[in-house]
């Protein structure tokens, strides 16, 4: 323990919490393995109405080995598609290398009779532009492939990837998203993502390639025998050499003790030291608050930690950098901590500090210098996730909404042994989570919970991660919506100071891994709307789809399984109550494995823009975000 540990204070009349087991491997993982646990009943390893599908090798006998064969789970699908996507990355070497590209090497990957559509953003008009961006995309192409052979294929991919010479960070990703089968060749449909930083500033091009294969009968890897293009953007940002927005890290936080003994170390690091592993996937996903403390007009940090390391407290200095005051604050607590919110309690004008930990949220007030005093805790569900602010009831005092994931457990470590996904858990609309819970704020730091006074408690257990409120309908006060990972979402109506659940008529429910939400009139037509970040799956995209895939499941239910591989949704008001699902043609479903966003006008051109934060750690890279 070093020195500024042992100072470090719990908070007062902190309850003792009961440890849980590990239960659940985190929602994201559960997005992808769940469905394989979902599909293999009943599973036929054929697919299509053809009789004699191509099936790849026989599967290396080790137990271990099937566990990972697709063929040997009867899904040669799958194999199809790994097997596409070699040979895309293999291709995608080419294209960021066009020196390399010739005749012999194009062999490898594509068929001397190869048909395609262009490749570019050729003879389009620009979409966005300004100082900094530049953005063009390209019309629908007719159906004829035009272009064919392997000689046009080569002037086009070295066409492709001529703009990125010599930048750096270059980058081609394939996402093959859907397979189909037939007799002697599959279709794949994949998501194609080009980038590199140059000189000229970054490049990206994004498309979206229907692509046939020819299997031959040996073992050899697919070719590519046609290419259908759409979807195709390119963005030019006017950076010259670095990237629209820069990690500065290291110069704003670098210098401190904490930094260097704590977050410097990062996931892996406390990972394999923690004592305490009952939630250990959410580890390295802490909450964070952004407030004045000090009244000096700069925006300071909170940041939120795991159980046994302490809270952080980060002070702005005026040339922008940070000082950790944790300390000196009073409010380096040791408690495991999810969310935080510096926010103004009492009305006394300056910002007070609740935090969600676990077992209840911890509220301490500011001293007007930056120093906080404890006052209470407010005891809730174990499991706390985010928290909201908003006065409610219209009253001038800030009320506060927390969201909870699991059931509290008296039973044990061994009541949760088998996971969620068994006894009364269903994946695609599960009401068994933890409860959310509402508190008034009657002043002076005094909260009592509301939530079943008020209607909150009605689909109350969906697995929530976030909440957001915005006065939607515009009649004058705040309502509520709740984005669930397992159940549906919740869109709480504000009737007077009570709510009732009206996401279903509103057209708001969006089942599908919600893990956050935000409001913004996006096409500034006056009225409030919704996006809500959920999961893109490529691989659940490509089985939910399949005709093996829950035979015997009602035709809802395996709608209700594919939108949770979707992605993510934006929701646009019609100024009536009601909401059109508007993401694919707005652009804005494929936010990958979304976490965070919110809506913000990065640009200053009166326009919400969306930000999200994806992405998950995956294998031993650590730069795989």
């Amino acid at each position: 323990m070093t020195s500024t540990q042992k100072n470090q204070k719990k908070p007062i009349g902190s309850r003792p919490k009961k440890r849980k087991p590990l239960i659940l491997v985190g929602a994201v993982l559960v997005a992808i393995t769940a469905i394989f646990l979902f599909l293999k009943d009943n599973s036929d390893p054929t697919l299509g109405s053809s009789d004699k599908p191509y099936l790849v090798p026989a599967p290396p006998q080790t137990p271990m080995d099937r566990l990972d064969d697709p063929n040997a789970d009867g899904w040669p699908t799958e194999a199809l598609a790994e097997e596409a996507k070699q040979q895309l990355k293999g291709l995608g070497k080419l294209i960021l290398n066009p020196g390399e590209i010739n005749s012999d090497s194009l062999r490898k990957f594509v068929s001397n009779d190869i048909s395609f559509h262009s490749l570019e953003t050729e003879d389009s008009k620009p979409v966005f532009s300004d100082s900094v961006l530049h953005i063009v995309r390209m019309p629908d192409q007719p159906a004829e492939l035009k272009q064919k052979g392997l000689a046009k294929i080569e002037t086009a991919l070295r066409n492709l990837g001529a703009p990125l010479t010599g930048g750096t960070d270059l980058r081609f990703t394939p996402k093959v998203f859907r397979v189909q089968q037939d007799e002697k060749s599959f279709t794949t449909l994949q998501y194609i993502a080009l980038s590199g930083i140059t000189e000229n500033g970054v490049i990206e091009k994004h498309a979206t390639w229907r692509t046939r294969w020819i299997k031959k009968d040996d073992d050899s890897p697919p070719l590519l025998s046609s290419i259908e293009v759409s979807d195709i953007e390119q963005i030019n940002s006017h950076t010259p050499g670095r990237t629209l927005f820069s990690d500065c890290t290291q110069s704003v936080i670098g210098s401190t003790d904490s930094f260097e003994t704590q977050l410097g170390h990062g996931y892996g690091h406390w990972l394999r030291r923690t004592q305490d592993t009952q939630y250990f996937f959410w580890l390295g996903n802490p909450g964070l608050a952004l407030g004045d403390v000090n009244g000096d007009g700069l925006d300071d940090l909170y940041l939120c930690q795991e159980d046994g390391l302490p809270n952080r407290l980060y002070v702005q200095n005026p040339d922008g950098t940070l000082s950790d005051k944790s300390e000196q604050a009073e409010v380096n607590w040791l408690e495991g901590s999810r969310s935080a919110l510096l926010v103004d309690l009492d009305n006394d004008g300056d910002q007070d500090l609740a935090v969600a930990m676990m077992g209840g949220i911890v509220l301490a007030a500011n001293q007007g210098d930056g120093r906080f005093e404890y006052q209470t805790l407010l005891p809730t569900a174990d499991d706390l996730m985010s928290m909201s602010a908003a006065d409610y009831d219209g009253d001038g005092l800030l009320d506060l909404y927390v969201c909870t994931y699991y059931q509290n457990s008296s039973d044990g470590p061994q009541s949760r042994s088998s996971g969620v996904v068994g006894g009364d858990f269903v994946y695609h609309d599960s009401n068994s989570g933890g409860p959310n819970s509402l508190f008034k704020n009657e002043n002076a730091f005094s909260f009592r919970n509301v939530t079943t006074e008020t209607g909150l408690d009605q689909n109350n257990l969906r697995w929530s991660l976030a909440a957001s409120w915005e006065d939607y309908d515009s009649d004058g006060d705040q309502d509520l919506y709740v984005a669930n990972d397992f159940g549906r979402n919740n869109l709480f109506r504000n009737d007077g100071g009570k709510f009732v659940d009206v996401a279903a008529q509103s057209g708001v429910e969006d089942s599908a891994s919600g893990m956050a939400v935000t409001w913004g009139d996006y096409n500034r037509d006056g009225n409030m709307d919704v996006y809500v970040s959920n999961m893109f799956s490529a691989a659940g995209n490509r089985i939910t789809y399949q005709d093996q895939f829950k035979p015997d499941a009602p035709t809802e239910v395996r709608k209700r399984l594919q939108r949770f591989a979707r992605g993510s949704t934006l929701m646009k008001a019609s100024g009536k109550g009601s909401f059109d699902d508007v993401s694919e043609a707005a652009g804005v479903a494929i936010a990958r494995w979304a976490w965070g966003t919110s809506f913000a006008d990065l640009n200053n051109d009166g326009w919400q823009d969306i930000l999200v934060a994806n992405g998950n750690i995956t294998g031993e890279d650590p730069g795989d975000l």
